[in-house]
């Protein structure tokens, strides 16, 4: 408990330092929570397609199950790729956030040692100072994401939309090309998509398990980028001395 004060206090007193860092992790952060909201819902829409077209009794074609799964694949691949720009970027500046931090602070490090601080405690200090910040930052998501549910609910579903408008378009342009992975979909695709009605029970799914999946990959970039950074110092660290 007296590391997440330290932690705390630290966040205070270098608060000009941190304050460009927190501003992009805001950023990355959102870019990683909506991503994978589109990726969750785009899975709960497929399902709930599948069962309409599986229920329909008009519905006579039976070879549309490879197209939807194969479309919605292609769909979730697109936000997927979004999702993993925005996760290299937040690595990539952690990376270099923390290098420039260690650099600033190596008097104040070399004081904590010298204090009698173990490596551990100082090292957990550090760790407190980026993933407190992150959980402040996926907290203040949350309740928003919570509050203002029925609009980020129509963004995604126009998102769903107009991707599924531009896969089924690059599709229909593979067929006429006479490339093999064109798929024959309904020309009303995309309005199937908005026909689709999503429970708030469903939502509520889809908003904790983003939840989980964003502190998950905010935690992989800290394990990634910390460690390079401590690494990076004590190389720069050694050929200075």
């Amino acid at each position: 408990m007296r590391t997440v004060h330290y932690a705390v206090a630290s966040l205070h007193y270098h608060k000009k330092i941190y304050l460009p860092y927190f501003i992009a992790l805001v950023v990355m952060t959102v870019g990683i929570f909506f991503t994978l909201c589109l990726i969750n819902s785009a899975q709960v829409v497929y399902h709930s397609l599948q069962d309409m077209l599986t229920n329909n009794p008009l519905n006579e074609d039976k070879n549309w199950d490879n197209a939807l799964q194969f479309f919605f694949s292609q769909m979730k691949n697109i936000y997927l790729s979004f999702t993993l720009v925005f996760l290299v970027a937040l690595t990539v500046l952690t990376f270099f956030f923390a290098s420039y931090s260690f650099n600033r602070r190596q008097k104040e490090l070399q004081t904590f040692f010298a204090s009698g601080r173990s490596y551990f405690n100082v090292a957990l200090q550090i760790i407190y100072e980026f993933v407190l910040p992150a959980l402040l930052v996926v907290g203040v998501i949350t309740c928003l994401t919570l509050v203002f549910q029925p609009f980020i609910q129509r963004i995604c579903e126009t998102i769903h939309t107009q991707t599924a408008q531009m896969i089924r378009t690059n599709d229909l342009t593979n067929l006429n090309n006479g490339t093999q992975f064109g798929i024959r979909l309904p020309k009303n695709y995309p309005l199937l998509i908005q026909s689709v009605f999503i429970s708030s029970r469903d939502w509520l799914n889809v908003l904790t398990t983003t939840i989980g999946q964003t502190v998950g990959l905010l935690l992989v970039n800290f394990a990634v980028g910390l460690p390079l950074a401590i690494l990076g110092s004590k190389i720069r660290f050694f050929r200075k001395h």
